[in-house]
């Protein structure tokens, strides 16, 4: 959608780069923003704030859609300083992201059934854990309290790690264990 295009890109790229949740991303408001640091607070459950931090690509993308929401006149004063708003010109509805995550997802990836806001958090909840292989980093990040949580949620990962893990040590030079009987005896 031509007036939303920069809106939802700067949403999924935050959902991308930050693992934030639905709830969390309604809930920005501009000021939460450090564009100097890559930086955004968010409200976890609970309601304890934390700043996360974003790689480039998300920066660029809320750059990008700052300079369009200055033009943007809320329709009403609670809603002046929410970083996302709806068509409406109000805070965008968790519900409203799930149906734009669904409705992009749809058309990036078509065979995937159920995408939703969830699924970009654990993907970078995978990505995180595939490039760290430190699960206790992906619980904080994340915000999970208890990193069995993440563990549960990512024990297939962790898995395909040990599997790999399997493979890398060699106990014998490749050389040494075929076809050379004179070592026998």
């Amino acid at each position: 959608h031509a007036h939303t295009r920069k809106r939802d890109y700067a949403i999924l790229m935050l959902f991308l780069g930050t693992g934030v949740r639905v709830s969390e991303c309604v809930g920005i408001d501009i000021g939460d923003l450090d564009l100097a640091a890559n930086a955004v607070l968010v409200t976890r459950k609970g309601g304890n704030q934390v700043i996360l931090y974003y790689p480039n690509e998300v920066a660029d993308a809320l750059k990008t859609y700052l300079e369009e929401r200055k033009h943007i006149q809320p329709a009403t004063k609670a809603d002046e300083n929410a970083l996302f708003l709806s068509l409406q010109r109000r805070r965008i509805s968790q519900r409203a992201v799930q149906i734009m995550v669904k409705k992009y997802c749809s058309v990036a990836v078509p065979l995937k059934k159920r995408m939703s806001p969830h699924k970009l958090r654990s993907t970078y909840g995978t990505m995180l854990y595939n490039e760290t292989g430190d699960i206790y980093l992906v619980a904080e990040v994340l915000g999970h309290k208890d990193v069995n949580t993440t563990q549960r949620h990512y024990a297939t990962v962790a898995e395909d790690r040990k599997r790999m893990a399997a493979n890398i040590i060699k106990l014998r030079d490749e050389d040494e264990c075929g076809g050379s009987d004179k070592d026998e005896g």
